[in-house]
């Protein structure tokens, strides 16, 4: 089938600005279903055509509409962040709905911003939108994108503000100023200068690279604001699932900065008897290869051949079949969850998430009161309690001045802090951070689904972080990790309400970790790790109950895990048996 391509076509919203978009449509006449991508990366670039090929899906008999959103490069109108891609996304849907040649129903696909413009559309009812296809998707602020139980994700913040956002802003509106040339070459040298000084600078209210760009300011500080505030409610994607009449195809990776809300979105839909399906590969953001950190999880794990069968446009071009043209094809069989179990490199299907044979096992950590580092005295026990003669605790420093590095994990941030499973040796031979390891396992153990730390904690500050990552040791002692989990004490019961410690108070606070599938296989050791950063990731806390946002201040506070009879630390694991 020949293909017809219209490069710019306008797009009227309702407030009469137009927005433009690239059109790839079958030549044969007739009626087809619309597949509509809306982004702010540039319709013309790579970013439009990395997850589908929209000449292969105009031959397969459909319409693809590639959308510039409002206030982004051919796109008429001001760039105002998340919140206008709900009106938008409704008003380009009612335009795919009853262009010329459509049929009348339309899906749509795109990952991170172009899978969060799809939920906004979704959440705006139009009737004609059927079908959405979000990859690697967040549905809330507090959930991956602005912030993890109360820590700011600086390092996503920073990095995509930098060079995905304000870059390409700067030179759409200021290339005819005559400081163009000054203030691009500026910007440049600060994202390239951004993993060695810039994400270090404080208060992030001063933050040097936004205040000479001055561009985007509000979206900025709207990405900055340190609290449950109207700006992160009103993008919320949460309150709009129950009115909701799409179906939904969810692709997500196990090291992606949205997992959780990947996996939530699934369990929502489903729950409400929409047609949900999830695939979840050993993925980060933006790396869905084989070779993913220090790892190569093998040809089966690369999306370009998933699992040896499918392409990522085949992938979307089954559901869409199944979905808009009522193509009966193997999609029809299969159980709507597919993971990739790593460890073992083997994708498998389930009926459900967690899975329905999951028996939560609790792992006791405990020591001789010397965990700190991978060469002393920390263990894990596997279902036994701490005996009541265990009431050595474990105790650090954490200096806000001398954070623990980023290293590896779910992460979106710049390139000299890689995302994925990286080797933990440099980390956890910090004295700041402490260590509890497993025996030798001579079986192979699964771990799949939900993970949680509870912890019993005393800070000396009056604010501080926790956190806790699970490893898995092979035989030649190399660490890597495989999920982590962060609490910001004064967000401990509380988003909307937070309230600040009292020092050498004892705290029970729990850890979410996410989600992750792994076998340890023989040989393997099981690993937690607790320390209390993981800059530029997460924003230091000072200590002092202050923000970073408006303050340099910091010190350096004494934190305390207590792991006894009535106190039992430990790391709940979804083991699978087998």
């Amino acid at each position: 089938m020949r293909v017809v391509f219209e490069r710019n076509v306008p797009i009227p919203m309702r407030d009469g600005v137009t927005l433009r978009a690239n059109v790839f449509r079958p030549e044969a006449d007739g009626k087809y279903p619309v597949i509509l991508t809306r982004l702010p990366y540039g319709k013309d670039t790579a970013f439009s055509y990395a997850l589908l090929d929209p000449v292969r899906m105009a031959e397969a008999g459909y319409i693809v509409v590639i959308q510039d959103v409002r206030g982004r490069f051919s796109s008429e109108g001001q760039y105002k962040g998340f919140i206008q891609e709900f009106d938008d996304g409704y008003d380009t849907v009612e335009w795919a709905a009853n262009m010329p040649g459509s049929n009348g129903s339309v899906g749509m696909y795109g990952a991170s911003y172009f899978a969060f413009t799809q939920w906004a559309a979704a959440a705006s009812g139009h009737p004609a939108l059927k079908v959405v296809t979000p990859m690697v998707a967040f549905d809330d602020g507090w959930g991956g994108v602005g912030f993890r139980n109360g820590a700011y994700e600086w390092g996503l913040a920073a990095s995509w503000y930098l060079g995905a956002m304000v870059l390409p802003e700067i030179a759409r509106t200021k290339k005819d100023s005559p400081d163009f040339p000054l203030l691009f070459g500026r910007l440049v040298h600060d994202a390239d200068h951004l993993s060695e000084s810039g994400y270090f600078e404080l208060p992030l209210k001063d933050f040097a690279p936004m205040k000479r760009a001055d561009v985007l300011p509000e979206f900025f500080h709207q990405m900055l604001e340190n609290r449950y505030s109207d700006a992160w409610r009103a993008i919320s994607i949460h309150p709009h699932y129950d009115s909701m009449q799409v179906d939904a195809h969810l692709i997500g990776g196990w090291y992606d900065v949205f997992l959780k809300s990947t996996i939530e979105s699934f369990v929502r839909m489903k729950k409400l008897g929409r047609e949900a399906r999830l695939v979840i590969g050993p993925w980060t953001h933006s790396n869905y290869g084989n070779g993913v950190g220090d790892l190569d999880f093998g040809m089966a794990a690369n999306s370009n051949f998933l699992d040896l069968k499918y392409d990522p446009t085949a992938l979307h071009q089954r559901w869409f079949d199944a979905r808009l043209k009522g193509v009966e094809n193997e999609l029809a069989a299969e159980p709507p969850l597919r993971i990739f179990v790593m460890g073992e490199n083997k994708w498998r299907f389930s009926s459900d998430w967690p899975l329905p044979e999951t028996v939560y096992t609790p792992v006791y950590l405990t020591s001789g009161g010397h965990a700190h580092s991978s060469s002393t005295d920390g263990k894990l026990t596997m279902g036994t309690l701490p005996s009541e003669n265990s009431a050595d605790n474990d105790t650090y420093a954490y200096d806000p001045g001398d954070p623990v590095l980023t290293n590896g994990g779910n992460l979106l941030m710049t390139p000299l802090y890689p995302p994925g499973p990286k080797d933990q040796t440099t980390t956890e031979a910090r004295e700041d951070v402490l260590v509890y390891t497993s025996d030798v396992l001579s079986q192979p153990l699964e771990i799949t689904g939900p993970l949680k730390a509870k912890l019993w904690v005393t800070s000396s500050a009056k604010d501080t972080d926790f956190i806790v990552r699970l490893c898995d040791v092979d035989e030649k002692g190399r660490s890597i990790n495989l999920a982590d989990g962060v609490v910001r004490m004064r967000y401990r019961n509380s988003f909307e309400h937070p309230e600040l410690i009292v020092p050498g108070e004892v705290y029970e606070i729990e850890v979410d970790l996410w989600a992750t599938s792994n076998v340890y296989l023989p040989g393997h050791r099981i690993r937690v790790q607790v320390t209390s950063s993981n800059f530029p990731r997460w924003n230091r806390n000072l200590n002092t109950g202050a923000s970073n946002e408006e303050s340099a201040e910091f010190v350096t506070a004494t934190q305390t895990i207590l792991h006894d009879a009535n106190h039992p630390s430990h790391i709940l694991l979804p083991v699978i048996p087998r």
